[in-house]
């Protein structure tokens, strides 16, 4: 590895003219980076790691973060770039290694730079080099703490596959948790792919924020605690008046990121303004992207014998569309393995990559069934269909994704919400089944649930209605939200169709998770 280095870090010697990055920040890279503001997330603790499947962007993150910072005046020798998964040589005495080229660039790199600037060791599918499976060998967790002694300006970002990956290797150390964060990286958002689109809707008097819907006096946790839910229906309102003369125009594009999902559509060279423009080798190429994450991580973090299994879930969950639960005991018989290999392995792993997510019934502590959504609306088309025609041509297999993507967003929306508030951020999102129907989606603020319905047919909405008003009189909810696609008519976009139930445009809603 260190024969490599300067390989492996060419702006060491040429500046910012080495990277070959897209066209566009991924949408991590704001937060993350904090553009527009003093410091980085990368800074705030001594250790941060990127974690995510095989292919969703985190080494492009790691080469944003450095070309952002060396262009706004940052020392390129500020940075060293440690790909382990460059070379399988590197994965051999993979503790010396580390030690050696950490060595090489404090004595012959980072010494050109001033005392005080702060560094950045970044350390890339840190994972390849855990040997969990090789007691006699140490992961690279026993000598982290060695790289940070006396060094108060050093920052080590790594990256994996899960999350677990780093709390394990980091357990038995002499770091307290406050010293490193995980930080999952998923699959583009709607919003994230409507903004390549359409650059100027990131203009301050169109880009709509969702900041004041997580705190303030505007808020959906400030609605929950004064009862009150005027005010926030005015914020959503006008989140939509700041975006409502280009309504149709976002509308249009709801298909082809339903089609494409969110990482087909950042992948692709240039912005793909349809998912007609996308071919079966795109769709072919994330089924098989899936399949080497599959085979290649999760035996780093689960002793799960039958990794085809996983991938049938998946393809499984790509049929099925969350259209309805599956009972365990018919996946433990589809399956010929027990219900505590699904529960307890399958659907954990799966969820580890932000992969696939099994949901459960809302308030039922001993659930018979589970609903199985995909992350990914590209990846329920490459697995059941292998291109975007089927969607497109089919407004019963638009509705049914739309389902999948509007759960991947309030997964996303809760976790949003609760971080802000400082409550446990892991978002747990799940349905509830009453007398009159079903509610889609139900997570908690707080110790609050939050009823959401979809209506992306018209025919849907009065069910999804009485589902939510329902619910709201079993559990005295102070707020419901009803997702209406553009088939539901209404007076207006965003209104009030009971106390405590508010209707928004299903793109609307998207666009603010």
């Amino acid at each position: 590895m260190v024969e490599a280095l300067h390989d492996h870090n060419p702006w060491w010697d040429q500046g910012t003219d080495v990277f070959d990055l897209p066209t566009r920040q991924k949408s991590d890279f704001y937060h993350l980076a904090r553009p527009e503001q003093q410091g980085s997330q990368f800074e705030d603790q001594s250790i941060l790691a990127l974690v995510g499947r095989r292919g969703v962007g985190k080494t492009t993150l790691l080469h944003q973060f450095t070309h952002h910072r060396i262009a706004d005046g940052d020392a390129p020798e500020q940075f060293l770039y440690l790909p382990f998964d460059a070379n399988p040589l590197y994965q051999l005495q993979s503790d010396e290694q580390l030690r050696r080229a950490v060595r090489y660039y404090e004595s012959r790199i980072h010494g050109r730079t001033a005392d005080n600037n702060p560094h950045f060791i970044l350390i890339d599918d840190i994972h390849q080099i855990e040997h969990s499976n090789k007691p006699t060998i140490d992961g690279w967790g026993t000598g982290i703490p060695n790289l940070l002694e006396d060094t108060p300006d050093r920052h080590l970002v790594m990256t994996a596959s899960a999350g677990v990956q780093i709390k394990r290797e980091l357990a038995n150390t002499t770091l307290e948790a406050d010293q490193y964060q995980i930080q999952p990286v998923l699959p583009e958002k709607f919003r994230d792919y409507l903004f390549t689109l359409y650059p100027d809707l990131e203009n301050e008097e169109t880009r709509v924020s969702p900041t004041s819907l997580r705190r303030g006096e505007h808020s959906l946790p400030a609605a929950l605690q004064s009862g009150d839910i005027d005010p926030l229906i005015e914020e959503f309102r006008r989140k939509y008046d700041q975006v409502a003369d280009v309504e149709r125009r976002i509308q249009s594009q709801v298909v082809d990121y339903l089609s494409m999902g969110g990482t087909i559509s950042y992948e692709h060279d240039g912005v793909v303004e349809s998912a007609t423009d996308l071919t079966a080798d795109d769709y072919t190429r994330l089924r098989e992207n899936v399949q080497n994450a599959l085979y290649q991580d999760v035996p780093g973090f689960e002793s799960i014998q039958t990794i085809a299994d996983l991938e049938r879930l998946c393809a499984l969950a790509a049929r099925n569309r969350a259209a309805e639960s599956f009972r365990y005991q018919d996946l433990v018989e589809l399956f010929d393995v027990d219900r505590r290999t699904i529960a307890d392995s399958y659907l954990p792993a799966l969820a580890e990559l932000y992969l696939l997510t099994g949901v459960t019934e809302y308030d039922n502590s001993r659930p018979r069934g589970v609903r199985l959504y995909l992350r990914d609306t590209g990846l329920v088309t490459a697995l059941a269909d292998g291109n975007a025609s089927a969607v497109r041509n089919d407004f019963q297999r638009e509705a049914e994704l739309a389902r999948v993507a509007a759960f991947d967003h309030t997964m996303r929306f809760a976790y949003g919400i609760n971080a802000a508030q400082g409550n446990d951020p892991t978002p747990s999102v799940q349905y509830w089944r009453g007398r009159q129907g079903e509610v889609d989606f139900v997570f908690e603020i707080g110790e609050t649930p939050i009823p959401i319905g979809l209506a992306y047919r018209s025919r849907d909405r009065d069910e999804a209605l009485a589902a939510i008003q329902e619910f709201q009189n079993e559990y005295d909810t102070p707020v419901g939200f009803l997702l209406a696609g553009d088939t539901v008519r209404g007076s207006k976009p965003v209104q009030q169709v009971d106390d405590n139930i508010l209707q928004l445009p299903y793109w609307l809603y998207l666009l603010l998770c």
